[in-house]
């Protein structure tokens, strides 16, 4: 295996009392170098999705953001929707539904809805296709 071997222990202890204060400044660099690279690039992180809360009533709303919405009954198409800008982190089961009638299972995704603001309507994904309701 490859690798540095040191015969004589002496002679590294020798180097670092002699260098003690290069081997601390180096450490120091290095670890101030991380930190900055760490800042960095927790800065790049653009994947800032709002949480949002799901409520199965007739009809359904979504609280994101200090904003309730309310679930209507259109259906969007894909080229409708932009980027995620959202996802539900909490559901409230008012209603009880059969697993087969749940017309709100797993919502989770949401979207912006092409030239619409945000504080008027966004798009929600219902169900395990990739539906889309208008709010």
């Amino acid at each position: 295996m490859p690798g540095i071997i040191i015969h004589n222990n002496s002679l590294f202890e020798g180097f670092v009392k002699t260098h003690k204060k290069e081997v601390i400044t180096l450490k120091r660099v290095l670890t101030m170098g991380l930190i900055f690279i760490s800042i960095i690039l927790s800065g790049c992180n653009t994947n800032n999705l709002s949480d949002a809360e799901f409520t199965n009533l007739t009809p359904a709303e979504i609280k994101m953001d200090n904003s309730t919405y309310l679930m209507t009954d259109e259906v969007l198409t894909t080229n409708e929707v932009e980027e995620q800008i959202g996802k539900v982190t909490k559901i409230l089961e008012i209603v009880s539904y059969s697993e087969d009638q749940n017309p709100y299972k797993n919502p989770n995704k949401i979207f912006k809805v092409s030239d619409e603001s945000v504080e008027k309507v966004i798009a929600i994904q219902v169900n395990e296709q990739t539906v889309y309701r208008k709010y």
